[in-house]
């Protein structure tokens, strides 16, 4: 059931065999692997059902790296986190991804992907996925009869690699599982529940409960046998920072590492191709194929990555748009927003949209193109359908790539406070030399493999760093490893020297990969509930005692 935590009386206690803290992809995952088990879970989400900019505005934070998009809009903080914004590309990690990589520091994963194989199997129906496979030779055949052919690459230098996209049905979770959620006799959600503080004992070796505080402001508690800690990214490392009554450094902090090596897949236009031939391929997205939707891009094999040093990488080819059309595209943004009263809730779920420039410089800019914008117009409007459809051989390129684990990336609080009392986050996003070399010496690679048959202009005084941003993906900062000096959790995602404290989410991956995050934390977060039923089915009806999972 849903409880309205405003409703609660002051100094309430809920008493509960497991407490998920976030009702996001992570959270909501793992409840659903509890429904119908005996155990009690409880669920903790600081939102309501639906956005609210108050609630929204608890995520503000400073930024203090690289450029980087307001705190307050990076995430979603209502039932369903920020599935609530997302566009449901999926796709699991490659098993490079796991290695150890000598030529990238703190790299390698606790476990294989053979280990996760399974649970991603298990998270691709649970997402309403198809089939779980991600070799384009899987689809190539279904792909030409619908004349998407593959780039005509030489050698196994490129690959072209697959993603699949959730579908409606089942991309905003809040609203998938909501009712499953509601229903579930075992388990209550408590909306407008914020988390002050993680209490522990006196060693700071097991959580006692959270101290918990409405959206009205009035506090309660939870106790647990159990608690898992599922709130992204950024908020999971604030949670362990902010509760400092024992470790006066954070919680699981002893090694200093709670909130370091802050990752994203840093992504920037890097310049324009011409191809003899359309590219439908490459520059759609989401092609239905047997009821399964497809996107490509244009990868280095993991050969070439070994052999050149690199990270992880793909390049996307995007129909190319004048420059007054994108200033068109962004003015006409601009006028949804001032009509929209909900317009933060607009730039979340796009925010590709977002305009970097002023409205006089777009208006400049159309001006300027006037010919080539009506042009557009007139061929939108006024010419025949196949004429309009036509697909133009003119893509622009955008990057995107692997992020290096780096430990001076990282969350820390700062001395500003939310409406709540707790220390708001600073974020210092930082890129190492690595990342850029990539980026550069993957683009080198690709560009001599189109000029056998494009025109390119793929070269390094083309890669727009200016316009380098991340990808919205928040990931490594409670990361994993089976060393405590080197990970805050261990391989089963539980906290390192807390006994009944987990961590479930993106913050526990070791490495970014390439590939978007949120199929794998779906799948880490099977893989936890199948530990947690194991191990704690015998232990319920233990009403005041702790449970110590090996």
């Amino acid at each position: 059931m849903f409880i309205d935590a405003r409703t609660l009386p002051e100094d309430t206690i809920i008493e509960c065999d497991i407490c998920i803290i976030g009702a996001g992809a992570a959270g909501i995952t793992l409840a659903r692997e509890l429904i119908d088990q005996p155990l009690q879970v409880c669920m903790l989400e600081s939102g309501g059902l639906d956005f609210d900019e108050v609630t929204q505005s608890l995520y503000a934070g400073e930024n203090v790296g690289e450029p980087y998009y307001s705190l307050a809009e990076a995430r979603a903080r209502y039932l369903g986190g920020s599935t609530n914004f997302w566009g449901g590309w999926s796709r699991p990690l490659d098993e490079i991804d796991f290695q150890d990589r000598p030529w990238m520091p703190y790299s390698g994963w606790a476990f294989t992907k053979a280990e996760l194989d399974p649970y991603y199997e298990r998270a691709q129906k649970a997402c309403g996925l198809g089939p779980y496979q991600y070799d384009f030779a899987d689809w190539e055949e279904a792909l030409k009869q619908r004349q998407l052919l593959p780039i005509p690459t030489s050698g196994d230098s490129l690959v072209t690699q697959v993603w699949q996209t959730i579908p409606p049905s089942h991309l905003r979770f809040g609203a998938a599982y909501r009712t499953q959620i509601e229903q579930a006799s075992n388990i209550n959600t408590y909306l407008q529940a914020n988390v002050l503080e993680i209490a522990t004992n006196d060693t700071a070796q097991s959580v006692t409960k959270l101290r918990v505080a409405s959206s009205a402001g009035k506090e309660f508690w939870v106790a647990a046998k159990v608690f898992v800690l599922a709130s992204g990214g950024i908020e999971n490392p604030r949670l362990l920072l902010n509760s400092r009554q024992v470790q006066n450094t954070g919680l699981g902090n002893q090694h200093d590492l709670v909130g370091r090596f802050f990752m994203e897949h840093p992504i920037l236009n890097s310049g324009k191709v011409q191809f003899p031939h359309h590219t439908n391929l490459y520059s759609r997205k989401d092609v239905p194929v047997d009821g399964t939707l497809l996107s490509t891009g244009l990868g280095l094999s993991s050969q070439v990555q070994e052999r050149e040093q690199l990270l992880n990488f793909t390049i996307r080819f995007n129909p190319f748009l004048h420059e007054g059309l994108e200033a068109l595209k962004r003015l006409s943004f601009r006028l949804q927003q001032s009509k929209n009263p909900d317009a933060l809730q607009t730039i979340l779920k796009d925010h590709r949209k977002i305009p970097q420039t002023s409205v006089i410089e777009d208006v400049g800019k159309v001006v300027v193109n006037l010919d080539r914008v009506v042009d557009k117009a007139y061929t939108k409007f006024f010419s025949n359908k196949s004429s309009a459809k036509k697909v133009a051989n003119v893509c622009s390129t955008r990057l995107i790539a692997e992020q290096a684990p780096n430990r001076d990336s990282r969350i820390t609080l700062s001395s500003d406070r939310d409406k709540l009392g707790l220390n708001q986050v600073k974020l210092d996003w930082r890129l190492s030399e690595i990342d850029r070399y990539t980026m550069k010496k993957s683009q080198q690679i690709i560009a001599a493999e189109l000029d056998r048959f494009a025109e390119n202009e793929l070269t390094d005084n083309n890669i727009d760093w200016h316009s380098l941003r991340g990808s919205y993906h928040h990931i490594g900062t409670t990361r994993m490893s089976t060393n405590p000096r080197l990970g805050v959790v261990n391989e089963h995602c539980q906290v390192h020297g807390i006994d009944n404290l987990y961590i479930a989410g993106s913050s526990v991956f070791p490495t970014s990969g390439l590939s978007n995050p949120t199929l794998t934390i779906i799948a880490l977060s099977i893989r936890l509930g199948d530990r947690l039923k194991t191990h704690l089915g015998g232990a319920v009806g233990a009403a005041s005692s702790f449970v110590t999972i090996p």
